[in-house]
């Protein structure tokens, strides 16, 4: 029969992979003591510390697996009457403990995860069930669901548009994220006056006084020596000149050019080489203008460029979870699954 467990951790994250944490819980184990004939209960506080490895913690679902030490403290007692059970003369008990855990974290927000996984207790101990017959200790499982709520480790964002402050020009209103001058961090003025010259009198006219229009939404996160697609529709009432990316990493102060070439009518990509995504960071522009040379379409300016957030290479933070997890969950099968041996 299940029954409810409660516990909390608290960790610390030095990378975004890796976590090291303290946890305590307590919760009641239904039991069968076959000594004494009656139903009981071991209520069980287990502390532990536990070193978790994410899978990929910048994505929406991020498997994990932890693997944990510490000890547990127990007390058995009759469910009818809370008479205490106990083998021998002691009424309370403690012993270490060995833990494997894995799940899925499921992001709801910058701030919020929500989880959901099994994890498997291993006691060095073979009296929580007060029944020390056979040549293998106790063991508990548990499966969770739970809320984390992540503290520090802020970036310099107040409206929480994914542009920072030092690039945004009100940081009080959010970005509209429709793609249109998306690097400025406030509702768009020029897009539909101009998408109305583009279809309207202007265009039909001889003169060409409309600059591009660039829709891009853009890049906020890279993985170091990756290249970056950058991909806009760029829109012209009559002929574009020229359509590139300007780009730099975070610490360089000349700026590169990568030309964007047409995929499809309006769509153009082009692909900032690995050599420039630094986990420093990258800073980019999309610039476009016309043959008449009316004014430039951007999202981006050097002043005020689109910032990626750079993060290191994930292959060996992966290889490290899929190992934690094949091993713990391997050993707790074993264990779970073995015939015991009764003397």
């Amino acid at each position: 029969m299940l029954q409810p467990f409660v516990s909390g951790l608290i960790y610390y994250s030095p990378d975004p992979h890796f976590s090291l944490g303290l946890e305590a819980g307590i919760g009641d184990l239904l039991l069968d003591n076959d000594k004494a004939s009656k139903d009981s209960i071991a209520r069980v506080v287990p502390i532990e510390f536990d070193v978790t490895f994410r899978f990929s913690p910048y994505h929406t679902f991020s498997p994990f697996a932890s693997l944990g030490a510490g000890g547990v403290v127990w007390h058995d007692f009759d469910k009818k009457s809370d008479q205490t059970l106990h083998y021998g003369t002691n009424r309370d008990y403690t012993n270490y403990i060995l833990k494997t855990a894995g799940g899925l974290d499921i992001a709801v927000s910058r701030r919020f995860n929500f989880s959901v996984g099994a994890a498997f207790r291993y006691s060095f101990s073979d009296l929580l069930d007060l029944n020390p017959k056979g040549d293998e200790n106790d063991g508990m499982i548990t499966v969770f669901g739970g809320v984390t709520l992540k503290l520090g480790g802020s970036v310099p964002d107040h409206d929480r548009d994914g542009v920072w402050d030092r690039y945004d020009l009100d940081s009080r209103a959010k970005e509209d994220r429709d793609g249109y001058m998306d690097h400025d961090g406030v509702p768009d003025t020029q897009i539909g006056s101009n998408l109305l010259a583009l279809t309207g009198g202007n265009a039909a006219s001889g003169v060409d006084d409309i600059p591009p229009i660039v829709i891009h939404a853009p890049v906020r996160r890279a993985t170091s020596g990756h290249e970056v697609k950058i991909r806009a529709e760029i829109f012209e009432n009559r002929r574009l000149l020229k359509a590139a990316v300007l780009y730099r990493p975070y610490t360089v102060r000349r700026w590169l050019v990568e030309p964007m070439a047409s995929m499809d009518n309006e769509v153009f990509e082009a692909r900032i080489p690995g050599v420039g995504v630094q986990q420093v960071g990258l800073e980019y522009c999309v610039v476009a203008v016309d043959e008449a040379i009316s004014g430039l379409g951007y999202s981006g300016l050097p002043k005020r460029p689109n910032y990626v957030r750079v993060t290191g290479k994930e292959g060996w933070w992966r290889a490290a979870t899929i190992l934690a997890a094949a091993g713990g969950w391997s050993t707790a099968a074993y264990l779970v699954n073995r015939s015991q041996k009764i003397d």
